[in-house]
């Protein structure tokens, strides 16, 4: 790569807490929605770090369909991410009601669950003024350990109400309300939990991040 080439830096996702631990680092980046689809074929639901990693992609890769469809020119790092809570093989994502959040909630009290977060970076190479476009990728999954307390009926629908649980793998959040009223101990990395394994991402992309400031 040429020392003074740019790299634009795009994330590939809409939650705000990614959007944090990336700006927390230092780097600069552009927010892109993605619209990918996140069902799972059968296969994937027993494999969730695969399945993990190919959300990541999706999403990634719907993005950078969506720049180069408007023309983009230059370099750019695409970053999709997907981040899924894991118990006894039983994935649980975000809940889709209050009904929904509690059951998830009772089903990992008092357990030790996973959270893993598939992580999927593309390049992207359109020069300006040139027909021929460059992409790759990879991908990486982060498993965290987590382990819950003991949660009675009262203590869930307390934590329900603060709205915390609605947008959320697992039905969750670490970093807010949910670590202090629900987890008993993290174990791995911290920032996995809460959606993406930030420091791992910069290190495994030292260079193209530095290209990025």
């Amino acid at each position: 790569m040429a020392e003074d080439m740019k790299i634009d830096v795009i994330l590939a996702s809409g939650s705000p807490r990614r959007s944090e631990l990336l700006a927390r680092e230092g780097v600069p980046f552009t927010v892109r929605v993605s619209q990918a689809d996140e069902t799972l074929d059968a296969d994937l639901l027993s494999q969730p770090e695969e399945a993990a990693k190919k959300l990541a992609e999706r999403k990634a890769r719907a993005v950078v369909e969506d720049v180069l469809n408007e023309g983009y020119e230059g370099m750019a790092m695409v970053v999709g991410a997907d981040t899924m809570v894991v118990a006894d093989s039983t994935i649980y994502g975000k809940p889709v009601d209050e009904a929904d959040a509690h059951r998830i909630l009772d089903e990992l009290s008092g357990r030790a669950h996973q959270v893993i977060t598939g992580v999927s970076v593309w390049l992207v190479g359109a020069p300006a003024g040139e027909q021929d476009i460059s992409l790759a990728f990879r991908s990486f999954a982060e498993t965290s350990h987590v382990l819950f307390k003991a949660l009675d009926d009262e203590l869930i629908e307390r934590y329900i109400a603060t709205g915390e649980p609605m947008d959320k793998a697992g039905a969750y959040g670490v970093q807010g309300l949910g670590g202090e009223m629900l987890v008993e101990r993290v174990s791995g990395d911290f920032d996995n939990v809460v959606g993406l394994p930030v420091k791992r991402l910069i290190a495994e992309f030292a260079e193209f991040f530095e290209a990025a400031k």
